[in-house]
């Protein structure tokens, strides 16, 4: 119960896979605050490579990698994890979107044939990701606050003890 709470309020772990990572700017900027985990490949043998150490919530594949089309490495990716599933049970879904320049290309149909959950057109939001991993307006708010909320919400426990303290030493003094 701990380990599954403990995991619910961890920023999701992303993994791009995409020879061009500019469109990948706002995922990246949101790293950099620490609202999600982002681990950026060029390549899908490096995604595979990846796939065997790290179990990630959501992996964004291009449609068209260096070394393989991104349907391939979608269908290359399932299998790989449908095995790893079978030796660790703590291993939860991991969704897979494929990533193209032009809408409907490659169609939603042909992406879900080849094992993807998603389809999506570049450039990538937060607010795409966000919908996505198919996350409440609750879990953006824990898992996703911004940095303003963020620090507030650290400070706000501290402040509040002060006054607490403060209040009793004028009640007893």
């Amino acid at each position: 119960m701990v380990m599954k709470l403990a995991k619910a309020i961890q920023a999701p772990s992303v993994v791009v896979i995409d020879p061009r990572f500019e469109a990948y700017q706002e995922l990246v900027e949101s790293a950099r605050s620490g609202r999600i985990g982002l681990h950026l490949r060029s390549s899908g043998a490096e995604g595979l490579a990846l796939a065997k150490k790290h179990a990630v919530d959501a992996w964004l594949v291009a449609a068209d990698l260096d070394d393989m089309s991104g349907l391939d490495f979608v269908e290359l990716l399932r299998n790989q994890l449908e095995a790893s599933q079978t030796t660790d049970s703590e291993g939860g879904q991991q969704r897979v979107a494929i990533v193209s320049e032009v809408p409907g290309k490659p169609g939603h149909w042909e992406a879900t044939e080849h094992g993807a959950d998603h389809s999506m057109v570049k450039p990538i939001s937060m607010a795409d990701l966000e919908t996505f991993l198919e996350m409440t307006p609750a879990e953006r708010e824990m898992i996703l606050p911004g940095r303003d909320l963020a620090r507030s919400i650290l400070t706000l426990p501290v402040s509040m003890g002060a006054a607490v303290v403060a209040l009793a030493v004028v009640m007893l003094g």
